[in-house]
């Protein structure tokens, strides 16, 4: 989140919020607060939120703009505004719908308490801390962080603003000056510069944030159904060890994906960034180990059923077609890739 400025009064702050709506821009108009005081100032004006860094130039110049003229007929939009945003509520009503849909058609095993066939074979454990604490700690850092609206002025645990854990836990500090002079664009800014400086543990804590609750209830449903299996049956240090490499690999191939700028408009949902978070890279990785590991192994004790399989496949094509929004199309696809791989070699009996 970027404040780009602030205005007079709510009015205008409101009209100017619903024109950025028209312009595609994910905006927040919040009432400023008095500086260390924690109460609301009425000669501080209304604040202007940016959600992407993608947006902030444009942002920029459209706030100029209307300071020059606030009055224009063009920023006259507020039922077009209301009809978009009216649009993202129906479009993530279905998603949900979706999401209940997957959960419902997931078939039961034969013991009747899984998605996964099994063949009875004992695990070498049956406590699961690595799924527990993958889940704990996305929960703590999406509901701590506003899920990805973090406030400068909240205080977590006492320790950190909002605003400090989650560009403490982003690839990249969105705030680092030596991001913001390597270049004028997002996709022409060095998206490693926070990494260059040891700060590796970026690498994989974006998987504990997410944009919204059922972001985060879906990736941890699949993230027990897959992980808890796993971990059950090979031990907890090989599911670390498989989250941190298929997190790692979806994000690098989120972040080197070309920018939305230079890709034509039916590629955008392929465009990379390095403020994609989630665990969604992770969940595919796990998907991609499961279902190529018993082909490569049909000793393995771990079968996906096909329904799942064709779900997980439909929803990696589906929201690559850019329906549902920003959606970190690489980090699925990386991790999938990712978690094959791992699949391939840790098998004892490769194609």
């Amino acid at each position: 989140m970027r404040r780009i400025g602030t205005l007079d009064n709510e009015n205008l702050a409101r009209r100017f919020g619903d024109f950025l709506v028209t312009q595609s821009i994910d905006a927040t108009v919040e009432k400023a607060a008095g500086a260390g005081q924690g109460e609301v100032s009425e000669s501080l004006g209304w604040e202007i939120w940016i959600r992407e860094e993608k947006d902030v130039d444009q942002a920029r110049e459209a706030i100029r703009e209307f300071e020059l003229n606030p009055n224009d007929q063009r920023y006259q939009v507020s039922e077009e505004a209301q009809t978009l945003r009216n649009q993202r509520v129906a479009q993530e009503h279905r998603r949900q719908q979706e999401m209940k849909k997957l959960q419902r058609s997931m078939p039961k095993s034969r013991s009747g308490g899984s998605n996964m066939q099994t063949l009875g074979v004992p695990g070498k454990q049956e406590k699961i801390p690595v799924v527990i604490a993958v889940i704990v700690l996305s929960a703590l850092a999406s509901f701590g962080t506003d899920f990805g609206r973090p406030r400068n002025t909240a205080m977590v645990s006492g320790f950190w603003t909002e605003a400090e854990l989650y560009l403490g836990m982003s690839f990249v500090d969105q705030t680092d000056p030596d991001y913001i002079e390597s270049g004028n664009t997002e996709s022409s800014r060095d998206s490693f510069a926070s990494i260059r400086k040891g700060q590796v543990w970026r690498l994989v804590t974006p998987m504990f944030l997410h944009g919204d609750t059922m972001h985060l209830l879906f990736n941890m449903i699949w993230i027990f159904v897959l992980g808890s299996a796993i971990e059950r049956l090979q031990g907890s240090v090989f599911l670390a060890v498989l989250l941190i490499v298929t997190q790692i690999a979806g994000m690098m191939l989120q972040v080197m994906l070309p920018g939305v700028e230079s890709l034509p408009p039916f590629l955008s949902a392929l465009a990379g960034s390095p403020f994609a978070i989630g665990a969604s890279g992770a969940v595919y990785g796990l998907f991609g180990y499961l279902w190529i590991r018993p082909t490569l192994d049909p000793g393995y004790p771990i079968h996906m059923a096909p329904m799942n399989v064709l779900l997980m496949l439909g929803w990696l094509v589906f929201c690559m077609t850019g329906m549902f929004g920003n959606i970190a199309n690489g980090a699925h696809l990386g991790g999938l890739l990712a978690g094959i791989a791992v699949a391939y070699f840790v098998s004892p009996r490769r194609l």
